[in-house]
């Protein structure tokens, strides 16, 4: 049976693919001459991680640098990961309750969740939207209809 899963480190050659995958655009490229596949896994080989796989291969993961997270997925798995995000973001708030996360501004799916999550931005760096993230419950809007009635209830009692 295939399927999802949380693996307890991240592999960087694949996330390295994953990540470089966003750099393969047209006047992005010298970025990968200066952040060489070696210098990738150099950096971040002793960084807190957690891969994602699917049936035993891996296919991207989150690498935590003590400040921010680095979320890498490869372009085939893009939305179809989702079924990690719970436990892989109760591992993430186990290492720091707040941190930061950078999403390419192109990113429409990715910014859409931020936003439904109320993570807010703090910034800009590169090109790409800095959220804060934190542990605490994201706040679900109420349906007007029962925030009306919720209110006319209270003014009542």
């Amino acid at each position: 049976m295939k399927h999802l899963r949380l693996a307890p480190r991240v592999d960087l050659d694949v996330y390295y693919d994953a990540d470089a995958s966003r750099y393969t655009r047209p006047g992005d490229a010298h970025a990968l001459s200066i952040v060489t596949r070696e210098y990738f896994i150099a950096r971040y080989r002793d960084c807190p991680s957690i891969g994602f796989e699917y049936d035993g291969d891996p296919i991207g993961g989150i690498v935590f640098d003590g400040e921010a997270a680095h979320i890498a997925v490869l372009p085939a798995w893009h939305r179809r990961w989702a079924l990690l995000l719970r436990p892989a973001l109760e591992w993430l708030f186990a290492l720091k309750a707040e941190m930061l996360v950078e999403v390419a501004a192109d990113n429409a799916v990715c910014l859409e969740f931020m936003r439904r999550n109320g993570w807010p931005v703090v910034g800009t760096r590169d090109g790409r939207i800095v959220h804060r993230l934190s542990k605490q419950p994201r706040r679900r809007r109420r349906h007007p209809i029962a925030a009306a009635d919720s209110r006319a209830a209270s003014s009542r009692g």
